[in-house]
């Protein structure tokens, strides 16, 4: 179940993006989408989330995310970086649970790929703007 739990913190963590079609982009708002997450005991699940996105800085956003699987629900914060016009990364961390990973985060328009990654597991999603 731990490592579950970690798996669909990274899946959160992922979920940052772009919006603009033209100039800047932007991650601000609220996004949706599954995919799977994978803990490192074999077992893979569908995971859906939602994640909520706030500018700190040009380029740091907070991270606010609501995922669930058909075994558990988590929430989980932390922040991302955006490093290029279309790519993110950054830290989630689940208290509850006691757990951290990396999220990297590749934007095209309105939707991104966000894949995930700790010591208690593995996956990837795709996330829309709501």
């Amino acid at each position: 179940m731990r490592t579950l739990i970690l798996a669909i913190t990274l899946t959160i963590t992922a979920l940052a993006g772009n919006t603009a079609a033209v100039g800047a982009a932007s991650i601000d708002g609220t996004w949706s989408g599954g995919g799977y997450v994978k803990a490192t005991d074999g077992k893979r699940e569908k995971v859906r989330c939602r994640v909520t996105y706030r500018r700190q800085t040009s380029k740091v956003y907070s991270v606010s995310a609501v995922c669930a699987s058909a075994s558990t629900k988590i929430r989980q914060s932390g922040e991302v970086l955006k490093v290029n016009q279309n790519r993110y990364v950054g830290d989630l961390f689940n208290s509850e649970y006691n757990i951290a990973g990396r999220v990297r985060i590749n934007m095209r328009g309105r939707s991104q790929s966000v894949s995930f990654k700790s010591s208690a597991g593995y996956g990837s999603m795709t996330l829309r703007k709501r």
